[in-house]
């Protein structure tokens, strides 16, 4: 992928993951919904029935407390992008999930009810609503956890593209820059020899720099054919390709140029 160890192809393969433990939240609500219908409408529920939803709501706020702490924690390690937000959530998560189990087991140690241990009536209303919120707030938090490592991860691609754009666009110069030379050099062995290229005359190499600058070859002297100017059209020309190189990696233009490319294709 785009960075060593595979750090964004993991990433990629954890956002399933978190989407998967959001989706385990209906687990948890849809057993009490139905509980909670059957009593408003007054129809009778079995034991076996009961105790059987039950079951599959404990094993739901399990796999999205214990599964959406453990997922929010990976994406906290790795993730930049709202990271303040999830650190926020995974100790929300955290406290709700103490908070709803601590009771549990505590009653459970002294042989009492739930009811019996809570006591007041305003710590039964608090345990229910955090039992009723706990696994809600989980479930967003992994949804927003596996939208930052997308994030992230599509951000790391189109950086690696741009960076691809920049080094073929470097490729051409230096191709351009050798037709250039290539030219010069003829034009310096047709001075020596008395027979210099004529102004209209297009050699192989001229044809080349032509193309590659987008301006016709041969066009001045020879003291202005060594002048190199800037190919992104700033008006500017160096005296060597080491300058105009140089001069490239801030180049005004060429940058607008660039970010209208990433822009266009984003």
């Amino acid at each position: 992928m785009v960075e060593p160890g595979g750090r964004w192809q993991r990433a990629a393969s954890a956002e399933p993951v978190g989407v998967g433990v959001a989706l385990a939240a209906i687990l948890v609500q849809a057993p009490r919904l139905v509980l909670a219908v059957l009593a408003a409408d007054r129809q009778p529920v079995g034991v076996d029935a009961e105790r059987a939803l039950l079951v599959i709501a404990g094993v739901g706020t399990a796999l999205v407390l214990t599964g959406g702490n453990l997922y929010l924690a990976h994406a906290i390690a790795r993730v930049r992008r709202w990271r303040r937000a999830l650190a926020a959530v995974w100790l929300a998560v955290l406290v709700s999930s103490g908070g709803l189990v601590v009771p549990l087991v505590a009653a459970g140690l002294r042989g009492r009810t739930l009811p019996q241990l809570l006591g007041s009536e305003l710590l039964a209303w608090s345990w229910s609503l955090l039992a009723a919120l706990a696994h809600e707030v989980t479930a967003a938090g992994c949804v927003l956890a596996a939208a930052a490592a997308a994030g992230e991860r599509l951000a790391a691609v189109r950086r690696a593209a741009e960076g691809s754009r920049d080094r073929e666009l470097d490729e051409l110069l230096q191709q351009r820059d050798a037709a250039r030379g290539e030219l010069a050099a003829l034009r310096l062995a047709g001075a020596g020899s008395g027979a210099p290229w004529p102004a209209d005359h297009h050699s192989p190499a001229a044809g080349s720099s032509s193309r590659l600058a987008g301006s016709p070859a041969g066009s001045g002297a020879g003291g202005h054919a060594a002048a190199l100017a800037c190919p992104e059209g700033c008006g500017r020309s160096f005296a060597s390709a080491q300058a105009r190189s140089g001069h490239l990696r801030h180049c005004a233009v060429r940058r607008e140029r660039l970010r209208r490319l990433a822009a266009a294709d984003s």
